[in-house]
C-alpha cells in the first residue's frame, strides 16, 4: 500500500490542483517558492526587450505535455501554449509559469520571472559648424535612461557608443567629417547583454569650403543713428561691434544673421563699426572690416560752398573713391583718401538751400563686393551778392482797385526767392522812390489817383542776401483828360518801358445801352468826340507788339440837356397832344396850368403821349395855358423850363 501511494502521489497532487483550481474563488498561485521546490525547469533571458522575441529553452527534456503561460498572474493553472517563442510588446515585469507531466511523476512546475525593457528612440539635435564639424545633443527620458549605451552612428563609417552614467539625463559629443555634403545620423540605445533600442535619424548638412567673412553693405548715417545693412556667412550668427574711446571693439549686443543694424549715432561724430560672426557651435570667429561714419560740415561763403570732413577713418578695405552729392544727384568725386575738402564752385543763388552727401566707398578684401559710407544730408542756405539778374521790363495799366504793375523776368538767372521791388514817380524824369515789394511778378498801387495825374514806375529784383538788381525803364499810366472845348487827350509817356505802343485803342459807352466799343486811332494822342454823340464816358488803351494793353483812367462826359416844346398844338389835328420832347434827362415832370393858375394836367411819365387839351375830362377851351417843366440830366442837375402853349380848335 505504502508504495502505491508513493507512485501515484504527483498525480493526485495534479488532480487535486485541478479541482481545487475549478473551484470559484479557490484558484492559487502554482509557482514553486523557490528554484529547489521546483519539479520542471527552463531556461529563458532575464532581460529582453519589447517588441522583440525571445526563446524558452526546456531543462528537462523528459518531461512531456510541456506548456507555458508568458503572463502567469498567479492565478491557478492556466492552460498556457506549448510555444517556445515569444514577444513582449509592452516594457515591464512577466512571469513565466511551465506546467509539464513527467515520466516519472504526477506533474512539474517551474516559474521564471522576465524583464521586458523599454525600445523607445533617443530624442536629440545636430548643428552644422563651420569646418565640417557638427555637434549632436541628446536628450535622455524616464524610458531611455534606462539603457547602458547611447551609439551614435554618424553614416560615414564612424560609430560612437556613449555610456549611461546614473542620474545624468543629457550629453554632448562632436564628429568631423571629411567632407561637406548631407548625412543621416542616427542615435538609438542599448542594453548590455540585451538588445538595441529603435534608431532615431536626422539629415544633418556638413558645412565645408571656404567661410567668408561679415560684410557691411552700406553705412548711412541718419539724424541721431546709423543704419548698417550687413550679410552674414550661412550658419553664422553676427553681432555687432563698436569701438570705444580706447580704440577697442566691444559687443553692442545686437545679434542677427543678415539685415540691418541700427544703433544710435551722432552725425557730426565719426563712430567706427566690426561685425563679429560666429558659427552655431561657437567654434569658429569671423570678423569684417572696420567701417566708420564720414562727419561732413558744409560752409556757405560768398559765391560757394565748402564741404570739409576727416579723411575716411575704415581699415581692413581698398578705400576707392569720394563722391559728392548736392540736392539728390553727383556733382564730383575724387579717389584720394586723404582729402577732406570740396568747394563746389557751381552757380550759387543767394538764399537757395543746398543740401549735401559725402559717400565714400571701399572694396572689400578678397572680395568685388563694395561698402558704401553716406554721411547724413547737410543743408546751407546759398551767399552770392554779385549783380542779379534785372527783369526783362515792366507794363503798367490802370485798373479799378488802383494800377497793376505787371513785371516780364527772364526765364534763367531769377534768383529764388526773389523780392519784386517796385518804386514810382510822378514823371519819367522825377525822382523814383519805394513804393513796395511783391513776392510775385506782379503788384497793385491801390494809391494812385489815376483820375489826376499819370505816374511813372520802375521795378528791379532783390535776391535774399539783398542785393538789388538794376532797375527797368520807367513805365508810365495812361491820363486821360477832357478840353472844356471836348477834346479828349492823354499822356505820351510809355505804359510800356521797353517799348511805345503799336496803336492807341478809344472805348466808348453809350448811355442808353450801356454797350462798349472800340475805335483804333493809330498812334494820335487826341481825339474830338461829336458833340451830339450819345457817349458818356471814354476810354484810351494801350496796345504793345505783343498785343499786351494797357489801360487809361475813364473820363466821364456831362452830356447836354436837350429839351423842345412846342407853342401850340390843335386836338383832334395834325398836332393833338402837347408834349416836351427832349434827350439825356432821368427825371421827368410837366404840370400845365389854366389862365387863373389852375392845374389841368399833370405827368411824370417822360414817355407819354402828353396833354390831350381836355380840362376835367371835357375839351378844354381855346387860348393859352401855361406850363411848367421840372427835368434832372443823368449828371442829376435839375433844370426847369416855364411859358405858354397855345390850344387852338
Amino acid at each position: 500500500m505504502k508504495a502505491f501511494l508513493t507512485r501515484h502521489r504527483h498525480r493526485l497532487l495534479l488532480a487535486i490542483g485541478l479541482f481545487i483550481n475549478s473551484l470559484p474563488g479557490l484558484a492559487q498561485n502554482v509557482c514553486p517558492p523557490s528554484a529547489a521546490a521546483e519539479t520542471g525547469g527552463f531556461t529563458v533571458p532575464a532581460q529582453v526587450c519589447a517588441g522583440q522575441s525571445f526563446t524558452i529553452t526546456n531543462s528537462l527534456p523528459g518531461l512531456a505535455s510541456v506548456r507555458y503561460t508568458y503572463q502567469y498572474n498567479g492565478n491557478g493553472i492556466p492552460s498556457g501554449t506549448a510555444s517556445l517563442t515569444s514577444v513582449y510588446g509592452t516594457p515591464g515585469s512577466y512571469t513565466i509559469l511551465q506546467v509539464a507531466a513527467g515520466s516519472n511523476a504526477i506533474g512539474t512546475f517551474a516559474c521564471r520571472v522576465v524583464e521586458v525593457l523599454p525600445t523607445g528612440p533617443i530624442a536629440f539635435s545636430t548643428t552644422s559648424c563651420s569646418n565640417r564639424l557638427v555637434t549632436l545633443t541628446y536628450a535622455l527620458d524616464a524610458q531611455t535612461s534606462r539603457y547602458n549605451t547611447v551609439v551614435v552612428n554618424w553614416a560615414d563609417g564612424s560609430i560612437a557608443k556613449l555610456p549611461i552614467v546614473a542620474g545624468v539625463s543629457s550629453g554632448t559629443l562632436t564628429h568631423t567629417y571629411a567632407s561637406a555634403g548631407s548625412n543621416i545620423v542616427q542615435v538609438s540605445g542599448e542594453y548590455t547583454n540585451a538588445c538595441t533600442g529603435l534608431p532615431n535619424t536626422q539629415t544633418v548638412t556638413v558645412q565645408g569650403g571656404t567661410i567668408s567673412n561679415p560684410v557691411v553693405r552700406e553705412l548711412t548715417s541718419n539724424a541721431t543713428t546709423a543704419d548698417l545693412n550687413y550679410q552674414g556667412p550661412d550658419g553664422f550668427t553676427v553681432e555687432l561691434y563698436r569701438k570705444d574711446a580706447t580704440g577697442t571693439f566691444v559687443p553692442t549686443s545686437q545679434t542677427g544673421t543678415t539685415g540691418v543694424f541700427t544703433v544710435n549715432a551722432s552725425p557730426t561724430a565719426v563712430s567706427c563699426f566690426q561685425l563679429v560672426a560666429k558659427d552655431a557651435c561657437g567654434t569658429s570667429e569671423r570678423r569684417s572690416t572696420e567701417v566708420c561714419t564720414l562727419a561732413l560740415t558744409v560752409t556757405a561763403q560768398e559765391g560757394r560752398n565748402v564741404l570739409n570732413w576727416e579723411p575716411y577713418a575704415g581699415s581692413g578695405g581698398t578705400f576707392r573713391l569720394y563722391r559728392y552729392y548736392a540736392n539728390g544727384p553727383p556733382i564730383g568725386s575724387a579717389n584720394n583718401r586723404l582729402l577732406n575738402e570740396y568747394v563746389d564752385f557751381r552757380p550759387i543763388s543767394c538764399g537757395q538751400q543746398y543740401c549735401y552727401v559725402l559717400e565714400a566707398v571701399v572694396i572689400n578684401p578678397n572680395t568685388s563686393s563694395q561698402t558704401s559710407i553716406r554721411s547724413f544730408s547737410t543743408c546751407v542756405s546759398g551767399l552770392n551778392n554779385a549783380t542779379v539778374v534785372a527783369p526783362l521790363s515792366v507794363n503798367v495799366s490802370v485798373q479799378p482797385g488802383g494800377v497793376n504793375v505787371q513785371a516780364a523776368l527772364p526765364t534763367v538767372g531769377v534768383p529764388v526767392p526773389y523780392t519784386l521791388v517796385v518804386s514810382r514817380a510822378n514823371g519819367p524824369t522825377d525822382a523814383f522812390t519805394l513804393l513796395g515789394t511783391s513776392r510775385d511778378r506782379t503788384y497793385t498801387d491801390a494809391t494812385a489817383q489815376t483820375n489826376s495825374q499819370s505816374y511813372c514806375y520802375q521795378v528791379a529784383i532783390r535776391n535774399s542776401c539783398g542785393t538789388l538788381s538794376r532797375p527797368t525803364p520807367a513805365a508810365c499810366t495812361i491820363l486821360l483828360t477832357r478840353t472844356d472845348s471836348g477834346t479828349l487827350r492823354w499822356t505820351v509817356p510809355s505804359p510800356f518801358s521797353a517799348e511805345k505802343p503799336r496803336t492807341y485803342q478809344l472805348i466808348f459807352i453809350d448811355p442808353v445801352t450801356g454797350a462798349s466799343d472800340k475805335r483804333d486811332l493809330g498812334t494820335v494822342t487826341e481825339f474830338r468826340p461829336d458833340p451830339n454823340s450819345q457817349v458818356t464816358q471814354y476810354q484810351i488803351v494801350a496796345v504793345n507788339a505783343a498785343g499786351i494793353e494797357s489801360y487809361s483812367n475813364p473820363v466821364e462826359v456831362a452830356l447836354t440837356l436837350k429839351l423842345s416844346v412846342p407853342n401850340a398844338f390843335t386836338p383832334g389835328g395834325d398836332n393833338p397832344f402837347f408834349m416836351a420832347k427832349g434827350i439825356y434827362w432821368d427825371q421827368f415832370e410837366m404840370t400845365i396850368f389854366s389862365r387863373w393858375g389852375e392845374v389841368v394836367f399833370n405827368t411824370t411819365d417822360k414817355n407819354t403821349l402828353g396833354w390831350n387839351g381836355d380840362v376835367g375830362g371835357v375839351p378844354g377851351a381855346a387860348g393859352y395855358y401855361g406850363y411848367q417843366i421840372r427835368v434832372i440830366d443823368p449828371l442829376g442837375t435839375a433844370h426847369q423850363r416855364t411859358g405858354q402853349v397855345l390850344l387852338l380848335r
